[in-house]
């Protein structure tokens, strides 16, 4: 009798121990309410009729294994004329937080170099540098600066596909770039090859921040004609970053006319 009660005691010890190894630890990660809660926050961000994260389509999504942790591009239609974006960064516990990634028709937040903001446009009382040191912070993803690089190495080159910038890479500051933004006034050529040369020297002085720790630390990204240069405050590896994100503007916006630029000259207006 004894036995079998020991016996029927071990199995039902097993199936317990069975449901509860399966049980997942963690609640799938709630999209939805961040993308509602960024929206909310920033009246900048058009809001969909019905579900915020069918509104805002994934455009692409990452994934880091070693320190396991996801990042998500998402954007409104392409139906919408002033086009806006949110990334997504997800840790292991699945804990979300989004940030905007606004168009740069918001000068203020991306608090672009040797730039102004324009004239009318409401302020977001805030940067992409304040945003993103908020989300890793509050995710643990600033826990070391190991940790930290790794999500911006994911970020910059891996979802939004951009360009790592050597202090060789002159020829991406030589041409000019048009943009043709409808909510952007048109702009002077001679200003925007100054801005671009102003935008190479102050990189380039700033490109090697530690010999130890991160060679290159500015990205082109051609999609939104942005440069970002990440300059991190601590040089203790073990403890968390404290990033100073620079951000650089590329191009000229060109909305129609006949001042069309002459790109055999325009280099004379441009000095070292």
């Amino acid at each position: 009798m004894k036995s079998t009660l020991l016996k029927i005691f071990i199995f039902q010890l097993f199936v317990l121990t069975t449901f509860f190894s399966c049980k997942p630890t963690t609640a799938e990660p709630n999209i939805e309410k961040v993308i509602t809660d960024l929206t909310d926050k920033f009246s900048q961000l058009p809001r969909g009729k019905s579900n915020q994260s069918d509104y805002y389509k994934l455009v692409r999504s990452v994934t880091n294994g070693e320190c396991n942790f996801q990042l998500q591009l998402r954007s409104t239609p392409d139906s919408i004329k002033e086009k806006q974006q949110i990334i997504i960064l997800i840790n292991q516990k699945n804990e979300c937080y989004a940030i905007p990634f606004f168009s740069n028709k918001y000068f203020d937040y991306w608090n672009f170099e040797f730039d102004k903001p324009i004239k009318g446009v409401k302020k977001t009382n805030t940067t992409f540098e304040k945003e993103f040191t908020k989300a890793i912070n509050t995710l643990n993803l600033n826990d070391t600066l190991e940790t930290s690089s790794k999500v911006i190495d994911e970020l910059f080159k891996s979802l939004l596909n951009c360009e790592q910038i050597k202090e060789t890479d002159s020829i991406h500051f030589e041409g000019l770039s048009l943009t043709n933004c409808y909510d952007q006034p048109n702009e002077n050529f001679d200003s925007c090859w100054i801005r671009q040369r102003k935008n190479f020297n102050s990189i380039k002085r700033l490109i090697h921040p530690s010999k130890s720790y991160y060679n290159y630390n500015a990205y082109l990204d051609n999609q939104n004609s942005r440069i970002y240069q990440i300059v991190n405050q601590e040089k203790d590896r073990w403890k968390k970053m404290k990033p100073s994100i620079k951000m650089y503007r590329q191009g000229c916006n060109f909305r129609g006319g006949n001042d069309l630029p002459n790109f055999k000259t325009k280099n004379k207006h441009i000095k070292n």
